[in-house]
């Protein structure tokens, strides 16, 4: 999702109806880009999710054994 997504969605108020339905297409049009993607530029997604996930977990485990 993009900059101007994200900004259009804190305008719209948390009651109304039209945020929902917004954000069902933001993540249609993000899903469908990540689709179109090519295998490599996946890959580099991919391997930064895990690696920020494996540090993240790394660093808790490590303070909490001491």
């Amino acid at each position: 999702m993009d900059d101007k997504f994200i900004n259009e969605l804190r305008k719209i108020s948390r009651n109304d109806r039209r945020r929902s339905e917004f954000m069902i297409q933001g993540l249609k049009e993000t899903l469908q880009e990540r689709k179109e993607e090519g295998l490599i530029k996946r890959w580099i997604r991919q391997r930064k999710i895990h690696k920020s996930i494996t540090e993240r977990f790394n660093s808790d485990s490590s303070s909490s054994h001491k």
